[in-house]
């Protein structure tokens, strides 16, 4: 079994990429970095026989260099893709790959950890998932293939859920190893006056959130993205917006822009 990571990085911090990258390393074969942005990446050196460099620094977001990750893994005959956010940590990597190794499925697309320990003690250690995030996902890369990779169009946000979906249309399965943990960090998650919690995304971001949301909603329907769903994200989001963010009216305005696109326009190619 030949595993390869990618790694999409954004003005990593230093230490947390570091972090990052030492907690699966030793146990993958190559390791992508995508650059979306320009900085001195030297501290690195150590791991340089496994570290291969792409994009141009410049953001390309996320299903770009996913797919571009896919058709390397392809060419080079890997089986699966680890695909991470730059600011996750495992924190027992070798043991959730340990699993996968000895109890490999045909019929899984995607084996995930416990993100931020979603699942409790009490949950099943195998979780079959309607969608996982990004992060932490261990992706079959035949399977992924097959059903024609991540949609270049989200860009960013919906990525993955959309990804899970389409990959449990054609009858693959989605499975959590809810013993395995992954911390990752949500946004720039802070409490308002009120007590919620607010995610802190720029403009752009929400802007592609509500695009993307109602752009599956409109292709998938309500079983991949209910009304319900539509109704909590939204009142979630402008919630915190109000209540605890910076730049108000530009986020409000970016989420009714995002709305507007996702309702009445296509995809864009």
């Amino acid at each position: 079994m030949r595993i390869a990571a990618i790694v999409v990085t954004y003005h990593p911090h230093k230490d947390e990429l570091y972090r990052n990258i030492k907690s699966f390393i030793a146990d993958v074969d190559a390791v992508l970095i995508w650059r979306n942005s320009e900085e001195d990446l030297s501290y690195l050196s150590e791991w340089r026989d496994k570290i291969h460099y792409f994009g141009n620094n410049n953001n390309e977001y996320i299903a770009k260099p996913l797919n571009s990750a896919l058709a390397w893994c392809v060419e080079n005959r890997y089986d699966y893709l680890l695909t991470m956010d730059q600011d996750s940590v495992w924190e027992n990597f070798y043991g959730f790959i340990s699993y996968v190794k000895k109890n490999s499925d045909d019929n899984v697309a995607i084996y995930a950890p416990n993100v931020n320990r979603t699942f409790t003690k009490s949950t099943s250690n195998i979780v079959e998932a309607e969608s996982v995030i990004t992060s932490g996902s261990l992706i079959r890369v035949s399977i992924a293939s097959e059903i024609g990779g991540f949609k270049e169009a989200y860009q960013i946000y919906w990525v993955d859920a959309e990804f899970c979906y389409r990959a449990r249309r054609w009858g693959y399965k989605v499975l959590v190893l809810s013993q395995y943990l992954l911390s990752h960090k949500l946004g720039r998650q802070s409490k308002t006056i009120l007590g919620y919690y607010t995610s802190n995304y720029s403009p752009q971001v929400y802007y592609f959130m509500f695009r993307n949301m109602y752009w599956m909603h409109r292709e998938h329907g309500c079983k991949a993205v209910s009304i319900k769903c539509i109704l909590y994200t939204s009142m979630y989001n402008i919630r915190g917006i109000i209540l605890g963010e910076s730049n108000k009216w530009k986020k409000l305005i970016s989420i009714v822009k995002g709305s507007l696109t996702g309702i009445f326009k296509n995809e864009e190619k």
